[in-house]
């Protein structure tokens, strides 16, 4: 049985430490963003991983080659990209006024991002073997974790994705099976 790890690019560098909300906006990690994609890196270095996908945008790629450590290609899909925050784009998460189902104006709804992202997922995992690592985002993540789980994709923002978690799925037959959500590397293996 295959292995998807669905991974939440590490913290960005915000200016300031004002944290944003973004979608599109292209904003690489700092360096706290960068202990936390080597922790990821230390975890997946014990996992058999044969490919791994990123979005576009920097924040994703640069957790993607950390983990990586130069030994696997980091594959570019724009499907993976985040939700189009349209209005909210670029604001400060303080001053975003919103109820948990809203969405915002101008942006890309959350069933359209799903459709994208799943889409994606679907064709990395028929085009590829073995096990694969995605980093992606919050917004889409959670859209796709919320189908493959039943839960309501209005509510999808509730699903926990710390920046630098992973979720896994078992990949068979077409189908995904959730295993578990926003896991942080560090915290997993105090469990074991």
């Amino acid at each position: 049985m295959r292995k998807l790890y669905l991974v939440r690019h590490a913290t960005p560098n915000f200016k300031d430490d004002i944290r944003l909300c973004i979608g599109k906006t292209d904003i690489d990690i700092g360096n706290k963003g960068i202990d936390e994609s080597k922790k990821l890196r230390d975890f997946f270095s014990k996992k058999q991983i044969n490919s791994i996908f990123s979005s576009p945008l920097s924040r994703c790629v640069s957790t993607a080659e950390i983990i990586s450590d130069g030994k696997l290609e980091v594959n570019i899909d724009a499907g993976l990209m985040e939700i189009d925050m349209g209005e909210w784009e670029g604001i400060p998460l303080k001053d975003i006024v919103k109820e948990l189902g809203d969405e915002p104006l101008n942006g890309e709804k959350r069933v359209d991002a799903l459709e994208r992202m799943e889409n994606a997922i679907i064709e990395i995992m028929n085009s590829t073997a073995g096990d694969v690592i995605c980093v992606a985002h919050a917004g889409v993540n959670c859209a796709f974790i919320a189908k493959v789980i039943g839960a309501d994709i209005k509510t999808s923002r509730a699903i926990r994705q710390p920046y630098a978690s992973y979720s896994c799925f078992e990949y068979e037959n077409f189908e995904f099976k959730c295993l578990e959500i926003g896991i942080l590397p560090e915290k997993e293996s105090e469990l074991k």
